[in-house]
């Protein structure tokens, strides 16, 4: 009310002060004095009397009526008193003051047309404020609803009104801050799930810097229109793309005349709303589906939502295996990678290599990536095989696999140093046998093939598609053949060439030649034996006479045949004659253990001497047939061995090597049995009796 009277009046003064000053009023000053004087405060309680002064000049006999304005406030803030008389100074009386009675004071004066204010003087007046009062209209609100906080004092003003909440229960938090000229002071405020319940107030003097005690602290009580809202997605935050995704908001009233409405928002973006108590949405997923989801209730300014991730995997692409080399040829001891690659799908994937037909993976990574490569250091024959990998992702708990094709690993082992060897496993041939080498090598992918040389001349192949050895039939016909034998192993990948063989020739071949000279010896003894027959038929005849003398006086007997080379000895009936000169296979063999090896060979024909008896003789003949005995003789050849003695008929030239033979033309006589009458002729060939 005296906000509206005061300017009234204050425009009421101020044509009046015209109407005076146009009579010649004038002010010179105006002044304001208070008592009691202010010296270190004036207590509470007392009474303060502020006087206002003016010296003015009025025309001569008039007595102008001038108006006395009282002020609080440095800027005028409060208008305390109008009072208007006729005399030059008017007073304010404050009874019983308080606190906040301190602060600057001022007084203005108006007369006629002349206004002049007095300066501003700062009173203080010392004690305790009192202590506001907080009420809260309506105390129990819902949420969403406006709760007006109202603090009031008897200070007087211009007071600085502050609001606290308290956060947690705990110390006081300023709300809001208000200064006012009045004694009372409002703040709204709009109850949410983040209002706090408990509220107080404080007042300020802000000329005597001086603040009240809190006001009793007011509890709010909130009640919630609606539930908590209710979030539910099917299946889960996780599907895999072309899933149907079904996303439910819902809510429970607790109060009947309240209807919140229900929106379900991607992001930032409303996609279904309904003002009941439960909205769906559904739709097949795909993977621009993933994203942020919430579920909000509002109702008037309160809302209440709630968010989750909604992950919409791509389930993993059939994968593709490949292996480096190209090709799947892998030499033995090398490395090899196998790449699992699939061409799209959500992170992260887990990849898996197999081998053959075991469950057991080779090899399991989970990468964030679309590619896999299993690395094997050292390929061994072992990991010839069919391989393959598997990958798979996982949307909640359900996990979706593809599996690659098989891709054919073969490790091809390089072909290891051939052996050479003969089948009997003897280097030890005759001249014209028949003999097997075998070419092996231990390791090596098929097919292999095998060369047989001989003195670095290839001489036959052959290829093995099985892990045998490869045989080769070679013919020793002459020393030639004795040369080195090798072979070679080679497959695709490698070739190896195996070390030398070589046969050591027993001369068994010579031995024929020896028995054919010895035949042809004995044919020539033979036609020797003919003519030495008939030779020995015409010294018969001009020696019969003493032969029968001889013969008739007892039978002929002959010492030991005796060696005498190129002579004749008649006394003793032996003819010496040379056959020839041959040589000795002793003098002729180059080694000595091929010398060896033919004794060995000939182990069963162990004997000293080789000779030949030729005998001519006649069944039963009497002295009288002495001619006869010459020209009906038949020869008897036999060949055999037979040891060699001290008394051996059969004597060599070693200077020479000539082998002599002795014909014993006397007739032989034995005791026991009957002995044929003539003369017998022995041949006696030595043929290894030189040492």
């Amino acid at each position: 009310m005296l906000k509206v009277i005061f300017p009234i009046l204050s425009f009421l003064l101020l044509e009046a002060s015209k109407t005076e000053s146009e009579n010649g009023v004038i002010i010179n000053s105006v002044k304001l004095k208070y008592n009691p004087a202010d010296a270190g405060g004036i207590k509470e309680g007392s009474n303060i009397t502020l006087t206002c002064s003016v010296d003015i000049l009025t025309p001569s006999g008039q007595s102008p009526q001038i108006s006395y304005l009282f002020y609080k406030g440095q800027t005028q803030d409060v208008l305390l008193k109008i009072v208007t008389i006729q005399a030059q100074e008017s007073q304010y009386l404050i009874q019983s003051a308080r606190p906040s009675h301190s602060g600057y004071y001022s007084c203005e004066v108006a007369a006629g047309s002349q206004r002049e204010e007095s300066a501003s003087t700062f009173i203080t007046v010392t004690g305790n404020l009192q202590t506001p009062v907080l009420t809260v209209h309506p105390i129990e609100v819902i949420l969403g609803d406006l709760t007006e906080l109202c603090c009031t004092s008897e200070e007087i003003p211009p007071l600085t009104f502050i609001f606290y909440t308290y956060k947690n229960g705990l110390n006081p938090v300023r709300l809001h801050e208000n200064s006012s000229k009045n004694k009372t002071v409002t703040h709204q405020l709009r109850v949410t799930t983040d209002t706090e319940k408990n509220y107080s107030c404080t007042i300020e003097v802000p000329a005597a810097r001086s603040v009240s005690k809190h006001s009793e602290v007011v509890q709010l009580s909130v009640q919630n229109p609606f539930s908590d809202p209710m979030f539910e997605i099917e299946p889960s935050n996780e599907i895999f793309e072309g899933d149907k995704l079904t996303i439910k908001c819902r809510v429970t009233h607790l109060l009947p005349h309240v209807k919140p409405q229900l929106i379900i928002m991607k992001d930032t973006t409303p996609i279904s709303t309904g003002n009941t108590s439960s909205v769906v949405f559904s739709k097949t997923a795909n993977a621009t589906d993933t994203g942020k989801y919430g579920c909000m209730a509002r109702w008037n300014s309160v809302s209440q939502a709630i968010r989750r991730q909604v992950t919409v995997a791509v389930p993993v692409s059939i994968p593709t295996l490949m292996s480096t080399p190209i090709g799947g040829n892998v030499v033995e001891d090398g490395s090899l990678d196998l790449s699992c690659a699939v061409l799209g799908g959500s992170y992260p994937i887990t990849y898996k290599f197999y081998q053959d037909t075991s469950e057991i993976p080779l090899h399991q990574i989970t990468l964030n990536a679309t590619t896999a490569v299993h690395h094997i250091v050292s390929v061994k024959n072992g990991h010839s095989g069919k391989y393959s990998c598997e990958v798979s992702n996982s949307a909640n708990q359900i996990t979706r696999t593809k599996k690659s094709q098989y891709v054919t690993i073969i490790v091809r082992v390089p072909v290891s140093k051939p052996l050479i060897y003969p089948l009997l496993n003897s280097t030890k041939v005759k001249l014209g046998e028949t003999v097997t080498l075998h070419c092996v090598t231990s390791t090596g992918t098929l097919p292999i093939t095998y060369t047989l040389y001989r003195n670095q001349s290839s001489l036959q192949s052959a290829t093995t598609m099985q892990a045998i050895p490869a045989g080769f039939n070679i013919t020793v016909d002459s020393v030639e053949h004795s040369g080195v034998y090798s072979c070679k192993a080679e497959n695709q990948i490698s070739s190896e060439h195996s070390n030398g063989l070589s046969f050591r020739i027993l001369r068994g071949g010579f031995l024929w030649w020896i028995y054919i000279i010895i035949v042809v010896i004995s044919l020539m003894i033979i036609g020797l034996a003919i003519l030495i027959a008939q030779h020995c038929k015409q010294w018969c005849k001009n020696n019969e006479g003493i032969n029968q003398e001889d013969e008739s006086s007892k039978p002929s007997q002959r010492g030991p045949l005796q060696h005498n080379q190129g002579s004749l000895k008649k006394s003793m009936e032996v003819i010496y004659s040379k056959i020839g000169n041959i040589t000795h296979p002793k003098l002729n063999q180059p080694d000595s253990d091929m010398l060896i090896e033919q004794q060995e060979a000939d182990s069963d024909r162990n004997h000293e001497g080789d000779y030949t008896n030729i005998m001519s003789y006649q069944g039963n003949v009497t002295e009288d047939d002495s001619e006869s005995d010459c020209e009906a003789d038949y020869t008897n050849v036999t060949s055999k061995r037979k040891a060699a003695s001290a008394d051996s008929d059969t004597s060599s030239d070693e200077t020479n090597h000539v082998l002599y033979t002795q014909l014993d033309l006397a007739a032989l006589q034995n005791n026991s049995t009957p002995q044929p009458q003539g003369p017998t002729i022995y041949a006696s060939i030595a043929l290894d009796k030189l040492r």
